[in-house]
């Protein structure tokens, strides 16, 4: 054989090699759902607001889907170790990310971030919106958010406040809290919103900020003083938003689903689909209002443009708030 007619042969079977590596492709993505479960990766601790949304969600979306979806918690580093298993997932549609704002105040929290927010994930769908709730055990004496601040004034550096980790919203509700009412807190970090209420409840903290708090309100177990929305939530009415007291203050903490950046997009619009298919549940709309979560269903463009806005908005107040990233 020539070396010309050799040559011809290696580029036809690399040529044959490679199409039937496309074809591969396009028919494990043709089966997609089909093949395997699907991994949700919830970058939390058990039992708190993030992880029950996304077991209510997730379980919803399952039915839509005709797969299993298994939810798995991986907390740690303000929400990065798990939103980082993600970024190092295979794009194929199996394993997403329940992130939040989280994801975004990371960005200004660390130094180091281990990701790329925008490069390494592919927005899918926002989720809910949710207000974190200030919160004190039964033994402080403040009954409102004046007289809470009155009292930080009174024991500088001695109270302290219980959050669900660096970078989080309820950490960064606590930041803000603490330069608008010009009150020194100690900040402490906990490794999800269910210890860091426990912490609150046991006295081991004077307060906590949390998103999943509500129950415990509700229950008598800790007094809700304010939620960190603009508005008061409508869940929960009978507790005024700190903007009353402190105008402007509006930390506003929100979830959505992410899948590795190379994900096919029509993955991601079948999971946004999905999603917000979901959100229609009875089931899921009274988890929803367990966690005073307000349903915001999106697709991924929708989710995208949301996520930018916020990482310009947030930019901007952590500059003002002179952030010292970790």
């Amino acid at each position: 054989m020539s070396r010309q007619a050799k040559q011809a042969v290696r580029l036809g079977t690399s040529m044959a090699l490679a199409a039937a590596c496309i074809l591969a492709s396009a028919s494990a993505y043709a089966a997609w759902p089909a093949d395997k479960p699907i991994r949700l990766i919830v970058p939390y601790a058990a039992g708190g607001a993030t992880d029950i949304l996304g077991r209510a969600v997730g379980n919803q979306m399952a039915k839509e889907l005709k797969q299993t979806i298994v939810v798995e918690n991986k907390p740690g580093a303000g929400s990065m170790l798990g939103s980082q298993q993600v970024v190092r997932s295979e794009p194929d549609g199996y394993t997403i990310l329940l992130g939040s704002i989280s994801n975004v105040l990371n960005m200004y929290f660390y130094k180091d971030p281990l990701y790329d927010l925008r490069k390494d994930l592919k927005p899918v769908a926002q989720i809910v919106s949710v207000p974190n709730f200030l919160a004190v055990s039964k033994s402080v004496p403040a009954k409102n958010v004046a007289e809470l601040i009155a009292l930080a004034k009174q024991k500088p550096g001695e109270l302290s406040c219980a959050t669900s980790g660096v970078g989080s919203s309820p950490y960064l509700s606590c930041e803000l809290f603490k330069v608008m009412a010009g009150i020194d807190l100690i900040n402490t970090p906990f490794k999800g919103g269910a210890p860091a209420i426990q912490s609150a409840i046991g006295n081991q903290t004077t307060m906590v900020f949390a998103n999943e708090a509500w129950p415990y309100i509700d229950s008598g177990q800790l007094r809700g003083l304010g939620v960190t929305t603009a508005e008061r939530s409508p869940y929960s009415k009978d507790i005024p938003a700190i903007s009353e007291t402190l105008p402007k203050y509006d930390v506003t903490a929100w979830y959505g689903f992410w899948v590795p950046a190379r994900t096919p997009d029509k993955i991601a619009s079948a999971l946004s689909k999905a999603a917000a298919d979901a959100l229609q549940s009875q089931g899921v709309l009274n988890t929803l209002k367990q966690l005073g979560a307000t349903p915001k269903p999106s697709d991924p463009q929708q989710f995208a443009d949301y996520v930018n806005t916020e990482i310009e908005r947030w930019a901007a107040i952590t500059k003002e708030m002179n952030v010292q990233a970790k």
